[in-house]
């Protein structure tokens, strides 16, 4: 078949790259236009633009998907299915009835659970122990096209976000070729989803990083791993945000109030939740580079009973 492929963050470059290998032919590629980025704000592509580029294949950068901008191009390729990957916009309905065979979106999660935009992060965050990938038929609601095909992946204790994400995106790799192919034979039925089964993953907020050391020790791990390795985990220590990677649950039982410092020794120090306590493994401290919980209590001579909190 004749792809237009719609694509713009890394979860969607495996995508990219297995279909080229494909028998499936790669007419063009849709991605967001370059923006400015660091100190000198010199304009940067996407990874799927910039993997785009290297590989020669047409291009199209709309600032939105317009019919004026984006009609007369797309139609020059006689394209026959419309391929969504971590594109990062909204596809308009005039598109969906263009190829004929509509548009294809890989999803990150076993739908319909986990709608939305961070559905890797809110499985860790809610202690999920399997996900998956989802291929759909996309409509005009939102990750609630019909399915085509899943396959489930399971979550292990030290998956991180970046992790999990990583395997999802081979997976979905694979999965997409399989159903584009299961398409052309004709081999594959679309089942519509159960709605009554359909849970919501929103964006993560920036106060959602704000760790509540009220929390028990365990919902506090998988809120660090979930957030890594963005946006990140977060506390203040004398009045400083520290950002904190990584984490391990102990079997220490709670001996002080949520957030206070105890047991300093070699590898670091555990804090205090609502359970065992927690101990820090990597972290942040503001405007310095990662380091072990070690090292930062010893730059910041640490004592016992100190307390990280909620605000500066």
């Amino acid at each position: 078949m004749r792809v237009l492929f719609f694509g713009s963050d890394e979860f969607a470059l495996d995508s990219l790259v297995r279909l080229a290998e494909t028998r499936h032919l790669l007419v063009g590629v849709v991605g967001k236009p370059d923006r400015p980025s660091g100190r000198g704000l010199r304009p940067l592509p996407t990874p799927v633009i910039d993997r785009a580029r290297e590989m020669s294949l047409s291009l199209w950068q709309p600032e939105r998907l317009e019919k004026a901008e984006l009609l007369d191009a797309v139609n020059e390729q006689q394209w026959d299915v419309g391929v969504v990957v971590a594109y990062g916009g909204i596809i308009p309905e005039w598109l969906f009835s263009l190829p004929p065979f509509g548009f294809v979106n890989v999803h990150p999660s076993l739908l319909p659970r986990y709608r939305g935009a961070a559905p890797v992060e809110r499985a860790i965050m809610n202690g999920a122990s399997i996900t998956g990938v989802t291929t759909i038929k996309m409509n005009e609601r939102l990750d609630a096209g019909d399915i085509l095909s899943h396959r489930e992946e399971p979550i292990y204790e030290d998956d991180t976000a970046g992790t999990l994400r990583r395997r999802l995106a081979r997976m979905g790799a694979a999965l997409l070729v399989d159903t584009l192919d299961g398409l052309e034979e004709g081999s594959i039925e679309a089942v519509p989803q159960e709605e009554g089964k359909a849970t919501d993953a929103p964006p993560i907020r920036s106060a959602e990083g704000n760790v509540d050391w009220r929390q028990p020790a365990e919902t506090l791990d998988r809120l660090v791993r979930a957030l890594n390795p963005e946006p990140g985990a977060y506390t203040f220590f004398r009045g400083k945000r520290i950002k904190i990677w990584s984490t391990r649950v102990t079997d220490v039982p709670q001996e002080d109030e949520p957030g206070t410092i105890q047991n300093m020794g070699k590898e670091g120090f555990l804090v205090n939740t609502e359970s065992a306590c927690l101990q820090p493994i990597l972290v942040q401290p503001e405007g310095k580079p990662r380091m072990g919980a070690a090292e930062f209590s010893r730059g910041q001579r640490i004592t016992i009973g100190e307390s990280f909190t909620r605000e500066p």
